[in-house]
């Protein structure tokens, strides 16, 4: 018989071997990262060009996501229609995705097809048609998808978090754009955008699979040598914004629920205490069994689930508290969180960390579980700039972590009189509540962050 109210003893100590990231030159000067893996016969490309939203001129917000959606939009001699037909003949999965730092191409095909999938990604990155017709398709529909986000309560209280925390910095902006600034855009913007930042020096290229480094440097130069445009993509230096604590209201009409956000600026990625702070966070919101999942979702039962996280960008980070809760319990959770925000600075019990490191620890092999996920990991060691070992020693760092450091983390790392606060509910129902649980002002913004008069 076993007895349940114990839990089992893990047998032994985890072991994990990270793969070896060998890296080359090509001959258009192109660096890429690669690791060799023959578990499946599959290969993952994935290209990270520094060609972000943070980019998009000022009336143009929008323009490095349009011209994201219109790169496979028919390449070389291909139409779109041919150009998909192709990848779905080969069986090969093609994407483009942009974000505020950066557009990034993945391609994952099989062993077999990987000459001709490369071939038809070659196309796509050198010589893609920007058609006036596909132009005129996609920025309808950005601009349909604008509208539907419009309506969502999670999104507009994303859109103006971002805005009120990241004010004045490129990172302000939804990478999606505005509708007015969409509007404006141009397939002449695209292109000259496109010609500006795709290019050698603003790039970087990830293979992982089922192939060995010289078959595939071979085949890379045989398609990808003929690229040649260099140019590195710069902007201006900002300031950020270091606020007081402040809290903003959004009104949105008979809203059931409340969407609350609150945090501010922090450290960048490569911050000493990057570790502990990833551990404290795990504590207090990082992780389903975190303090504010306990206390708003399994103990009041206000809410499906509480979150926290440091998000980083190329240039800093910002720490966010994100939650949904009944539109009744708006105050109270706010509230909550005050004391929450308190608590982790006070105090971190050994067990806690004891905890969170476990868990860390334990879910890293799954990283790298996947030929996307190598891909992902290489990406960000590209990014952000991290040192060549920082895979080789993320347990050892997680390990070494002590309670001291951890708490000293919390109280470094989390500000109680920079917060900025953002709830979108319903008026006439959340503003009250706030009034009983905070002796301060409560500024009404519009659903793009603007205080209004």
């Amino acid at each position: 018989m076993f007895d349940r109210s114990l839990a089992p003893e893990p047998n032994s100590k985890i072991t994990f071997k990270l793969p070896e990231i060998k890296k080359f030159e090509l001959s258009n000067r192109l660096q890429v990262s690669f690791i060799g893996k023959n578990t499946l016969p599959i290969v993952q490309l994935g290209l990270i060009i520094s060609a972000g939203s943070k980019y998009d001129p000022s009336d143009k917000k929008g323009l490095a996501n349009l011209t994201s959606m219109l790169l496979d939009e028919g390449a070389g001699e291909l139409s779109a229609l041919e150009l998909d037909n192709e990848f779905e003949m080969l069986g090969t999965i093609f994407s483009v995705s942009a974000d505020q730092d950066s557009i990034f191409v993945s391609l994952l095909t099989l062993k077999e097809n990987l000459e001709r999938s490369l071939e038809l990604f070659a196309k796509v990155i050198t010589s893609p048609r920007f058609a006036e017709e596909d132009f005129q398709r996609e920025q309808k529909k950005t601009l349909s998808k604008i509208i539907q986000l419009k309506d969502e309560p999670s999104y507009i209280a994303s859109v103006a978090f971002d805005n009120l925390v990241c004010k004045n910095t490129p990172y302000a902006y939804p990478t999606i754009g505005y509708e007015r600034s969409v509007a404006s855009i141009t397939n002449e913007d695209v292109r000259n955008f496109y010609k500006n930042y795709f290019t050698i020096d603003n790039s970087a290229l990830m293979v992982a699979g089922d192939i060995l480094m010289p078959e595939m440097k071979r085949l890379l130069e045989k398609y990808l040598s003929g690229w040649n445009n260099h140019k590195e993509a710069s902007y201006g230096i900002f300031p950020l914004r270091n606020d007081s604590r402040k809290f903003y209201f959004i009104h949105k009409e008979d809203a059931a629920q409340s969407e609350i956000r609150g945090g501010h600026t922090s450290k960048g990625r490569n911050a000493e205490d990057y570790f502990e702070t990833l551990i404290m966070n795990s504590v207090f919101g990082g992780q389903f069994t975190s303090r504010i999942n306990l206390n708003l979702r399994e103990k009041r039962g206000f809410t499906y689930g509480a979150h926290s996280a440091y998000i980083y960008n190329k240039e800093f980070g910002y720490f966010e508290i994100e939650t949904s809760v009944h539109s009744k319990n708006t105050g109270e959770s706010v509230a909550e969180l005050l004391k929450e925000i308190e608590g982790i600075r006070e105090e971190i019990k050994p067990e806690e960390i004891d905890f969170a490191k476990s868990a860390l620890i334990k879910r890293y092999p799954a990283l790298f579980e996947t030929y996307a996920q190598m891909v992902k990991n290489m990406t960000l060691l590209n990014l952000y700039k991290l040192p060549g070992d920082y895979f080789d020693k993320y347990i050892s760092k997680i390990e070494n972590a002590t309670y001291e450091s951890v708490l000293a983390a919390a109280r470094n790392n989390i500000n109680p009189d920079k917060m900025i606060y953002l709830i979108v509910g319903d008026r006439r129902e959340v503003l009250p509540q706030l009034k009983e649980v905070i002796n301060e002002p409560v500024i009404e913004v519009d659903i793009y962050g603007n205080v209004i008069p």
